[in-house]
């Protein structure tokens, strides 16, 4: 009929989904991942970073760990990565151990995971 509309169903954005990750990086170039968390909250995938890197400190030792601990024992720094995850911005921290190795935990929004139900419960593969 003329002049009526029909009502079209509302539908709710499909919440973001933040992807965190770890991985360690060999001086030859092969790549081992450590551990991957995705969540729909920027804050929880951020301290899943901040547990993983606890654990690389711990086991990366003096004078390697300077940066990491840096981070970890910066509120401002983590308040700002938050924040800046929280408006789409990635968020990388890097370590290179005796050998070469470079650590990389990496927390960023994931648009792919956006469709998905839920997000994944963690999964880490061995130790950092």
């Amino acid at each position: 009929m003329p002049g009526t509309s029909t009502a079209q169903p509302l539908t709710a954005p499909k919440p973001l989904v933040y992807r965190a990750e770890a991985t360690a990086r060999r001086p030859d170039g092969s790549s081992i991942g450590l551990g991957v968390w995705t969540s729909y909250s920027p804050g929880r995938a951020l301290g899943w970073v901040r547990t993983r890197a606890e654990h690389v400190a711990q086991q990366l030792g003096a004078p390697y760990d300077g940066a990491v601990r840096a981070w970890l024992d910066d509120a401002i720094e983590f308040r700002w990565a938050m924040d800046g995850l929280a408006a789409g911005i990635p968020f990388a921290l890097r370590a290179v151990d005796a050998e070469g190795c470079t650590y990389a935990l990496v927390a960023r929004p994931d648009a792919q995971a956006r469709a998905a139900t839920s997000p994944q419960t963690p999964r880490v593969q061995g130790a950092a």
